[in-house]
């Protein structure tokens, strides 16, 4: 019975570390969806998405978010069906170049009364959060990794030695430009060039 309770803390503890320590909440608290906010003004929610504007006021900066559910460490995760919009409101400054259009987002706040606004033409009326906390997310740029296999181990001369000199060891290539593969060279081969 210990090991069992021991396991399902040690699981929760785990589960709770992953969200980022300022959105971290008791378990028991009741957060409002976005879904639902209405009527639950001055509720606690904890809402996030991707950035769509930001707009820095005389006393606070205004975010405008394109909502999506959140994983288990509350960051967004994006595809292609969205909750709807909403705007927060952070007593202070963000700055628009650090928190800029298009990176994901998450808030720890209150609801506010709903405001009307636009997106584009469209009248939009937006839900609001009064936001205690802010978290954005890192930017994860996608790596790819190419291998490159040394020509010059397949080579006569090295046809004699032992197996596990046939090997090289492989060129990881960042990125998907072109002009930034380098093809491994032979020493004993650069040496013959030179002479």
């Amino acid at each position: 019975m210990k090991t069992l309770l021991l396991s399902v803390s040690t699981i929760l503890f785990c589960a709770c570390s992953s969200i980022p320590e300022k959105l971290q909440i008791p378990e028991t608290t009741n957060l409002i969806p976005l879904s639902t906010q209405q009527s639950h003004e001055g509720e606690m929610a904890r809402w996030g998405g991707v950035i769509a504007q930001v707009s820095n006021n005389a006393d606070n900066t205004m975010i405008e978010v394109v909502s999506f559910k959140l994983t288990p460490s509350t960051k967004p995760k994006r595809s292609t069906e969205t909750q709807g919009r909403f705007r927060l409101y952070y007593d202070g400054l963000l700055d628009p170049i650090i928190y800029q259009k298009g990176l994901s987002i998450t808030a720890l706040g209150t609801i506010q009364s709903a405001e009307d606004g636009k997106i584009g033409e469209h009248q939009y009326k937006f839900p609001v959060l009064k936001a205690s906390q802010v978290h954005l997310w890192k930017k994860v740029d996608h790596i790819d990794v190419k291998i490159i296999a040394n020509p010059y181990l397949y080579s006569s001369q090295y046809r004699r030695a032992p197996l596990t000199y046939r090997h090289s060891r492989p060129i990881v290539i960042h990125g998907k430009n072109k002009s930034n593969q380098v093809k491994p060279t032979d020493q004993s081969t650069k040496n013959q060039q030179q002479q």
